[in-house]
């Protein structure tokens, strides 16, 4: 389900196509969750990395080997690549939101996908990088 509905991640190859939707998910999300509407906050935050995780690879000289509509075979891709340290952080951050999407959630569990996901967008090249402002926003740090 992606927020913005006549945009999809198969029709959006070129780099500035890819970084634009993945720009406007994740700001439609922050708008979202702040609103309490979690469930489109959350999706629209997957949207978001899938967009991201596109405009990095159109933006590579070597091209994957996977189809773009393949999103855990372009995180590996770019896990190779060195963008991602995590090989794991994709399939984490897809069984959240599905358990999010499925079962509900609340505040707490979305503002921690929102810095997680803001931290892989970051790595992507679609937001600023900044890991010292992440962590004094998330509930997760001690």
């Amino acid at each position: 389900m992606f927020i913005y509905e006549s945009i999809h991640p198969i029709q959006s190859t070129e780099a500035r196509e890819a970084l634009l939707c993945a720009r406007l998910n994740w700001r439609g999300a922050k708008r979202h969750i702040q609103k309490g509407s979690f469930r489109r906050g959350i999706s629209a935050l997957y949207d978001s990395v899938l967009f991201g995780m596109i405009y990095h690879a159109a933006r590579q000289e070597r091209r994957p080997e996977v189809p773009v509509g393949d999103a855990a075979g372009l995180f590996h891709w770019l896990t190779r690549l060195g963008v991602f340290e995590d090989q794991h952080a994709f399939n984490r951050l897809s069984l959240t939101v599905e358990r999010l999407l499925w079962h509900g959630s609340d505040s707490f569990e979305a503002n921690a996908i929102l810095v997680e996901v803001e931290e892989m967008l970051g790595r992507l090249g679609v937001v600023p990088f900044q890991k010292s402002r992440l962590l004094k926003r998330s509930k997760l740090s001690h």
